[in-house]
């Protein structure tokens, strides 16, 4: 839409290359600018069915080491730039918007998808999975390949970088560059890398832009504003459109349509002036539009090359010796003048030889096919975090860019007051924490929702993999929100400014102001896209503080001793709710699962229960696993059984994993970039089978794939996350069981039964009819249970879920009826089972038993010869189990449960109850029992 459109309408236009081909020619190299955000698909290796299930990290490095491999050899120098810029409204609700609510219809449809027909989503569908810009960004600083994030316009920033640099050409996709006019454009969305050693992709003429579209060079910006855009909408040209006659009521326009309309406009115009074409557009300068108008062509106009030079000059960038001046022109907040605040404190060679050590650590069992061993870039990054700059290391750009943050930061309460309560009483960051969160965001060292929380106290939030009704899942934006709320409150030295007023009131020395008496509070809005709230407002989120004295953001970044590295670790752990000192202790939880460690234990800090013990154990287990890291194996792998949730599950422990980066960088980097990065700790694919699997195990090391060490790993890493915590378990489906637990699916019309085991009625359901249709789904009736609910046999034997004390109460208990079982007499024999149908009763010794050494999952059932010859035995339906009590016939049932089965061979004494209920708790040690508060 809009300006888009012009490179819709230049895709057939564009001509196929070989980037490697080019290089050859090129006696210096080649060197190229490469918009991330326009082949996230590509980066991410390629298209793969895969990538619903939470992400293939190992593949993703994968495929960019071999990427950068083939960079190397054949001399092609890339700059990759990520979109880092928050806009401002009005631009925020437009473009955003519109981007979140196709997302939005395509995660729908890609949730509908795997929950009917369980399979991977098609490629018309492809979302970015969740957490795949830091992963991008963490890959390529650990292959020194340089980074770029923007900080206000994200197109100007690119093409200003490629013709700042003099980067040969630029790799994009959007119709912005068009107009921009770079030396040579490439698409990004063609971009293949070949197994013929070849990078290819198709080359758009710009130059000869002008005389395709027969417009003059000097009206292309006029044409591409007249287009629509973020400064001017289509919407607000709609009046313009049908006096062209291209106006079509809820259809869009075709792009061709559009673009040769407003192309033959524009060359019917008798002159270049903007006035005149306002006046002919709009009617009159003095319309709203007219200023946007004219705004929008300005904008163009700045991105192309005569333009650059101008905009540059005139866009108040700080001379290069202008670094004495800047550690004077510190802010009265500024408190840090007794450390070193050009750089991290973690950013020492210490910390980063450390990182290295814990990465090699955990790589150590990777397997061989994983290409991406980290001996060839030991030495390279060694040197400091220097090596991910940008070539030439201009501290211009970057001086620019500090000061824009400075004067946002300034601004911000002003600004943003229409979207911000007037509770919002706190001062604005220092000086030095905005300078150092500017750099290293635009050289993509931190993550990038810090600097817009810093300079607009707003943070944009995307729309994730789950289902918009939240069935079984909270919103997960909502559900972290607490972590973010943290890091408000530590970023704007709440507790520090709090502690400095009551001081003051102490003394004697506060003033007497109302606004003054109000504790110090941090206001920041969040534009979260949601059914409810489709991007129209912001909510607005207080900063709250940690429970304990946390240290200012100075020092927390600055802060070169002891103390300060003690504290830098304890403030994230306490973001995270993960403050507990088996976390610290790596034989229980390794360095580079601290990450998903802290955000598996703050899911089950949660008042809300959503994981499953075994969803736990199959998250444990994926990042213990020894195929982790293989990429061929899991590009080869099928996956069986993918689920709605288990994709649901996956995007809420990497957006768990985003917010712990958040609080990461917030508290000054404790843990390290590298031992942080997630294909350390996870793989969709992996994850998707082990929650399969854990679905049908019988116990943990089935699960483990019968490796006893990954077992004993299992358990001492659940051990740490649920050190101290009350556990309760989310509860699974109940099992829909009908007559001895044969799956209820009975058609027809039925008046309904009850189930009774001992003399107890444990289960009962009503008649009804269903439908017959073939296409219709057969959901039956739910079964509700009176008393004693029978364990699941999925559950790794089956004990209860909560806390794994054996406990598993139904709905509805029968207080009465529990009574009365245990005021039994001890020596009173149990009662034999009946099961009661319709008012027909069956005693177990009319029941055959079942043959041996059957599973409980295959039917194994013979048919009854009847001196009717053999047939095939029919399905048990209601109908038939009816018939077949009325005669008296015995029939074979194969699928009981354990409680039948065992009733069925004769009543039971005190002794073998607490015999069976004995071997059932040694069966269950060690598998998920909550630990003791220490």
């Amino acid at each position: 839409m809009g300006i888009q459109d012009l490179q819709i309408f230049l895709e057939n236009e564009g001509v196929g290359v070989d980037l490697f081909r080019i290089a050859r020619t090129q006696p210096g190299g080649f060197r190229l600018v490469l918009d991330a955000e326009g082949c996230l698909d590509r980066l991410y290796g390629g298209y793969f069915s895969d990538w619903a299930c939470g992400g293939q990290w190992a593949r993703c490095v994968q495929f960019l080491t071999t990427l950068a491999q083939a960079l190397a050899e054949h001399q092609v120098a890339l700059c990759v730039c990520f979109n880092g810029a928050h806009p401002t409204p009005p631009a925020l609700p437009q473009h955003w918007i519109q981007t979140q609510s196709t997302y939005r219809q395509r995660v729908n449809s890609v949730l509908r998808h795997i929950a009917t027909k369980g399979t991977p989503p098609p490629k018309v569908w492809w979302v970015p999975p969740t957490g795949l810009h830091s992963c991008l960004r963490t890959a390529l600083r650990y292959l020194n390949i340089p980074i770029m994030v923007s900080t206000d316009d994200h197109c100007q920033e690119v093409v200003g970088l490629c013709r700042e640099k003099t980067y040969a050409g630029l790799v994009g996709c959007s119709g912005e560059y068009l107009v921009f006019q770079p030396p040579r454009y490439f698409s990004s969305s063609q971009l293949k890398l070949t197994y013929r050693s070849s990078l290819e992709t198709k080359e758009y003429m710009v130059h000869e832009l002008p005389k395709l579209l027969d417009v003059p060079q000097d009206r292309l910006c006029l044409m591409a504003a007249l287009l629509g855009g973020v400064i001017l909408s289509e919407q607000s040209l709609t009046d313009f459109y049908k006096r062209l006659g291209i106006a079509q009521k809820k259809q869009q326009i075709p792009p061709e349509t559009l673009i040769k309309t407003v192309s033959q406009f524009v060359h019917d115009l008798p002159s270049s002036d903007i006035d005149a074409a306002c006046i002919e557009i709009f009617g009159d300068l003095n319309d709203l539009r007219a200023a946007k108008l004219k705004q929008a062509v300005q904008y163009y106009l700045n991105g192309t090359k005569d333009g650059f030079l101008k905009y540059r000059t005139a866009s108040g960038r700080r001379p290069k010796n202008s670094k004495k001046n800047q550690k004077s022109d510190l802010s009265p907040l500024s408190t840090s003048t007794d450390m070193d605040t050009s750089k991290l404190a973690t950013e020492s060679s210490e910390h980063e030889q450390k990182g290295l050590e814990d990465y090699k650590l955990a790589t150590a069992n990777a397997s061989i096919n994983a290409d991406f061993s980290m001996e060839d870039h030991c030495h390279e990054l060694v040197q400091g975090v220097a090596a991910a700059s940008l070539e030439g290391g201009d501290a211009t750009n970057v001086a620019a860019k500090q000061e824009k943050s400075e004067k946002h930061a300034k601004e911000a309460p002003s600004t943003s007051g229409s979207s911000r309560h007037s509770d919002d009483n706190c001062p604005p960051a220092p000086a030095e924490v905005l300078r150092t969160c500017a750099e290293r965001h635009t050289r993509g060292l931190m993550h990038p929702q810090m600097l817009s929380i810093l300079t607009h106290r707003q943070i944009t939030l995307p729309v994730l993999m789950e289902d918009d009704n939240h069935r079984e899942i909270p919103s997960i934006h909502h559900f972290f929100r607490p972590i973010r709320q943290n890091v408000y409150a530590i970023l704007y030295n709440m507790h520090h400014h709090r502690f400095m007023a009551q001081k003051a009131k102490d003394e004697g020395m506060a003033s007497t102001s109302s606004v003054n008496d109000r504790p110090c509070t941090v206001q920041v809005a969040e534009w979260i896209y949601s059914r409810v709230n489709p991007g129209k407002s912001p909510e607005i989120v207080h900063g709250v503080v940690l429970d304990w004295p946390v240290p200012t953001v100075q020092r927390l970044w600055f802060g070169t001793a002891q103390d300060d590295k003690c504290r830098r670790m304890r403030a994230f752990l306490s973001c995270m709710r993960s403050d507990t000192p088996l976390m610290l202790n790596t034989s229980y939880v390794p360095q580079h699962l601290l990450i998903l460690a802290a955000v598996l234990r703050f899911i089950m800090t949660s008042q809300i229960q959503i994981l499953r013990r075994q969803e736990l154990d199959a998250f444990l287990a994926t990042a213990f696993s020894n195929d982790l890291m293989n990429a061929l194996h899991l590009q080869e792998m099928t996956v069986n059984g993918m689920s709605s949730r288990g994709v649901q599950l996956g995007a809420l422990v990497m957006a768990g994993a985003e917010a712990a980066l958040l609080a990461n960088d917030a508290c000054g980097a404790p843990v390290p970039w590298l031992v942080a990065a997630p294909w350390l700790y996870f793989d969709g694919k992996l994850l998707q089978r082990n929650l399969h699997r854990a679905a049908h195990c019988k116990h943990l090391a089935q699960l483990c794939d019968n490796h006893l060490d990954t077992v004993v790993k299992v358990e001492r890493m659940r051990k740490a996350i649920l050190e101290g915590l009350e556990v309760e378990f989310a509860m699974p489906p109940l099992p829909l069981v009908g007559v001895v637990g044969e799956p209820l699916s009975w058609r027809g019309r039925g008046r309904g039964a009850r189930l009774e085991i001992a003399g107890v009625v444990v289960g009962q359901w009503g008649g009804g009819s269903y439908p017959t249709h073939p296409r219709t789904s057969r959901y039956p009736q739910q079964v509700s249970y009176v008393g004693y609910t029978p364990p699941t046999r999925n559950a790794y034997g089956g004990r209860g879920w909560r806390g794994g004390r054996g406990r598993a109460r139904g709905r509805g208990v029968a207080r009465g009826t529990t009574r009365a079982r245990r005021s039994r007499s001890e020596h009173e024999p149990a009662k034999p089972t009946t099961l009661t149908i319709n008012g027909k009763t069956v005693r177990p010794d009319e029941m055959s038993p079942t043959a041996d050494n059957g599973s409980p999952h295959e039917d194994n059932s013979q048919p009854d010869d009847d001196g009717e010859g053999t047939q095939p035995q029919k399905t048990k339906t209601g109908k038939n189990i009816k018939k077949n009590i009325a005669r008296g016939k015995k029939k074979n049932y194969s699928q009981k449960s354990d409680v039948a089965q065992t009733l069925d061979n004769g009543p039971l004494d005190t002794s073998q109850v607490e015999e069976f209920n004995h071997n059932s708790e040694q069966e269950h040690f060690g598998q998920g029992d909550a630990p003791v508060s220490n």
